[in-house]
């Protein structure tokens, strides 16, 4: 019982905790309140103001200037020249009037800003509050120490009459600077320093608007005034909007110019982990041509060497060049293989010189010349003896190289004593062709890879040459035909090779 009267009150003082204010909402509630009273001070005062008429258009002025607000790097400072419109209040009502105009042109700024759909207006009343109260202090306290060094040093000189504007501009920007970066801070963690560094170029324009502007307004309207409001004041919001134009405009194309630089730096990332990519791929390559190539050379020099220096019977130089032959046809179909890449790789379309023949009759005839490389493996190679003519269009030199290839990759890939068959049929609208084996078969891993580039079955690259092209090329002439081909395998059984072209 103890036990659950100590957790209700353990929670009960949680929640005590958890609806007392933060440190911001005391801070901005103390912004709000001495917004208010500064307000309301001035209301209070008006009647004892001289020419109120004046200071009512200096404060809808003020509004309108207010609305012309530019906010600068990282948008939390900003300019405006409404601070040039209520420093010149200090100059001809006092100090407590020209916080009551910078708080009521937040006031204002806020109404034209408001959109009352899905608005929470706890954080609005708060934003009012909080903006009202640092421009009203900041403006009130820039303008108590404008009214006192006025005091202090009388009238005089131009450079008498200009050290309270400055100085009074310069405090009333620095309260102001400072009031809103303890609200950055509160808010977001950033601290006051941080926010200073990023922004304190903007101070020499503040504190110029404040000092120059604000006394100039008050001269032109203690001078003409209705007249001076409209010589000096016009102009002055109509370049504010101008100024906030084209600040503006200039924030959009760094967007975009953001946008554009971020798209080109991906796509230069791209491009290089694809030059990288690439590299891999090339330098792979030489390695495997490099070792491919180097085997039927030493073959040829040894057996040529072989001829040069030894007697040798006619049996004995049939073997040798036989071999050699051999050897150089590796070689031969090494660099075809390349020539071919090279054309694939440069992106021009695949140049077909078609004609009109019986693609049964050219596999019979392309089978028959692997015979003799079957032989020597002990491989049966079966075949139609007596095909049915299958016609077809297509470049008869590029399919006879197809049908090459996959026979040839089907003897070099079945062990001794296998077998081999190939078969050409028709299925519908298509003619079939296909190589089937008994050999070593490929994994299933692999095998989406087969038609790859530079691929190689890892388990085979030790029974026969080859450079990982073949299979590719082969895949690439298919396609130029408007053919398909494809592939079934199983490690230790046997693979499949499939390609199939449109009958004419």
């Amino acid at each position: 019982m103890s036990a659950a009267i100590d957790e209700r009150n353990e929670k009960n003082k949680l929640g005590w905790r958890e609806r007392l204010p933060n440190r911001r909402q005391i801070y901005s509630g103390l912004l709000s309140f001495f917004g208010l009273v500064i307000v309301i001070m001035g209301l209070l005062l008006f009647p004892e103001y001289e020419n109120p008429s004046i200071l009512l258009l200096l404060l809808f002025f003020a509004i309108a200037t207010q609305s012309t607000m530019t906010y600068l790097v990282g948008g939390n400072v900003s300019v405006s020249v409404s601070g040039a419109i209520s420093f010149a209040v200090v100059g001809l009502y006092g100090p407590v009037a020209a916080g009551m105009a910078a708080a009521i042109a937040e006031l204002g700024l806020w109404l034209l800003s408001l959109r009352p759909k899905d608005r929470d207006w706890n954080h609005e009343f708060e934003r009012l509050g909080v903006n009202g109260g640092i421009h009203g202090i900041s403006i009130l306290l820039g303008g108590l120490v404008f009214a006192w060094i006025r005091n202090l040093l009388g009238t005089g000189s131009f450079v008498i009459e200009a050290i309270p504007w400055l100085v009074g501009a310069i405090v009333g920007d620095q309260v102001n600077f400072w009031l809103l970066s303890i609200i950055i801070y509160l808010a977001n963690g950033v601290r006051p320093k941080e926010v200073f560094r990023e922004n304190r170029w903007a101070i020499p324009m503040n504190v110029l608007v404040m000092s120059i502007g604000g006394g100039l307004i008050m001269l032109a309207v203690a001078q003409f005034g209705f007249l001076g409001l409209a010589i000096f004041v016009l102009p002055i919001v109509l370049s504010a909007y101008s100024f906030r134009v084209t600040v503006n405009n200039a924030k959009k194309q760094m967007e975009k110019l953001e946008e554009m630089v971020t798209v080109r730096t991906q796509a230069l990332a791209d491009a290089n982990h694809k030059l990288e990519a690439l590299h891999k791929e090339k330098d792979s390559f030489l390695a495997v041509l490099t070792h491919d190539m180097r085997t039927p050379l030493t073959s040829i020099r040894g057996y040529g060497s072989i001829m040069r220096d030894r007697e040798l019977t006619r049996e004995q130089q049939t073997k040798i060049a036989k071999v050699i032959l051999n050897s150089q046809d590796t070689l031969l179909e090494i660099v075809n293989n390349i020539l071919e890449l090279e054309k694939l790789q440069s992106g021009v379309p695949i140049l077909l010189e078609s004609s009109n023949f019986d693609l049964a009759l050219l596999v019979k005839n392309t089978t028959e010349s692997l015979e003799t490389q079957a032989l020597e493996k002990n491989i049966t190679l079966n075949y139609d003896q007596i095909p049915s003519p299958i016609m077809v269009t297509a470049d008869m030199s590029k399919m006879r190289r197809v049908i090459l290839n996959l026979i040839s990759n089907a003897l070099k890939y079945t062990p001794e004593s296998g077998l081999v068959s190939v078969r050409t049929v028709v299925d519908g609208r298509f003619a079939i062709f296909q190589v089937e084996d008994n050999g070593y078969g490929i994994p299933a891993d692999e095998l989406p890879h087969i038609f790859d580039r530079y691929s190689r079955v890892k388990g085979h690259r030790h029974l026969a040459i080859g450079t990982g092209l073949g299979l590719a090329i082969v895949k690439s002439l298919i396609e130029a035909h408007d053919g398909e081909i494809n592939v079934q395998s199983e490690e230790n059984v046997g693979s499949t090779f499939t390609f199939k072209l449109p009958l004419t």
